[in-house]
């Protein structure tokens, strides 16, 4: 059994979204494991796909382990970058096997509306695994397996009225910004989306400042069910 499954697009999506969660979840000596669906090489300016995709997968070995998650617990799926398709039978039946295999009990996704189409499509993509997941269809994917509360963590677009929150613990913090500093393929010129640093947790600063003050990762809640650790839920303070 897996504590935490975290599905990410790309490298970097799961530290962004949901890497304070993760590093506190390890800490905790709770089992995480981290599935990235394709390994972003079509986002190193200057790179061909194929040189880039292996520099990136490296990146989110190095990043994971900052976060306390460790290599073998980390799947390259290495489906498209720019070419996720939830109706594409052969990326559901290996998200669909993964998710069997593994068979978390806590399952993290970006949520629905997040700003990026390969986060939407990650999404719909993940979510007809899960809902697939205890099936009896599909069997050469592996034994059925039902994921009892689903997440939907935010990157580019915040949640609206997030229900669910994570306290996160200053080491949490900590090795989220130390996790989003492996990703140096990410650091952007002037002008550009600036995440590899401090702002990569500015949403968790804004989450913490709007209810303990401190920094916290908020949540759409896809599923709800009984959870292996007490958890955080409440509404943002007025």
């Amino acid at each position: 059994m897996t504590d935490a499954l975290v599905f990410a697009p790309h490298p970097d999506d799961e530290t962004l979204g949901c890497g304070g969660s993760i590093a506190h979840h390890t800490a905790m000596g709770r089992t995480v494991r981290i599935v990235f669906l394709t390994s972003g090489e079509q986002g190193v300016h200057g790179t061909a796909p194929q040189q880039a995709g292996p520099v990136r997968e490296r990146e989110a070995e190095s990043a994971a382990g900052k976060l306390g998650v460790t290599a073998d617990n980390v799947h390259f799926l290495r489906l498209p970058d720019g070419g996720l398709d939830p109706g594409d039978r052969t990326q559901f039946l290996s998200v669909l096997g993964i998710l069997r295999q593994t068979r978390p009990e806590v399952v993290y996704l970006p949520h629905a509306a997040d700003a990026a189409h390969d986060h939407q499509q990650a999404h719909l993509l993940v979510w007809r695994a899960l809902e697939k997941g205890a099936s009896r269809s599909y069997p050469d994917a592996g034994a059925r397996h039902w994921a009892a509360t689903v997440l939907g963590y935010e990157v580019w677009s915040p949640v609206p009225v997030p229900p669910f929150f994570q306290s996160l613990q200053p080491s949490d913090v900590e090795a989220k910004l130390s996790a989003l500093a492996c990703y140096s393929t990410q650091v952007k010129g002037e002008g550009e989306a600036d995440y590899a640093g401090e702002g990569g947790v500015a949403l968790a600063r804004f989450r913490g400042a709007m209810t303990t003050g401190s920094h916290r990762e908020a949540f759409a809640v896809l599923r709800l069910g009984a959870l292996p650790w007490s958890p955080s839920i409440g509404q943002p303070a007025a």
